[in-house]
């Protein structure tokens, strides 16, 4: 049986991760979704133009719908760290996403990076 540490390599070895300077550089190239919880969202804040969506709520609220994205659309994930956002982007791969990337350092390393 997997467990937690299994699940979240598998997903990291999954999806491409972004540098956040290629990012930072490239944003508005990118549907940009911050996974986490809308207390942290609220304590530390988020990265401009972000939609956040719970990682818990994924499935329901971003699935692929052609009035809002398309299956090729660029999306980059995040979360804290990058662990949460590396299984969320699993999951839209799996709803049939094909260019997703994980925030590498998540808010922490942009944070960080643009300081």
């Amino acid at each position: 049986m997997k467990n937690l540490k299994d699940l979240v390599k598998e997903a990291h070895e999954m999806v491409a991760t972004i540098g956040c300077k290629e990012f930072t550089e490239n944003k508005d190239q990118f549907f940009i979704v911050d996974v986490r919880e809308p207390s942290e969202v609220k304590e530390t804040g988020s990265i401009d133009d972000s939609l956040n969506i719970p990682r818990g709520l994924l499935e329901m609220k971003l699935a692929p719908d052609p009035s809002a994205l398309h299956a090729d659309s660029s999306i980059v994930v995040y979360c804290g760290g990058g662990s949460r956002a590396a299984l969320a982007g699993r999951t839209l791969m799996e709803l049939g996403f094909t260019n997703v990337k994980n925030l590498e350092g998540g808010y922490r390393g942009w944070k960080q990076s643009n300081s």
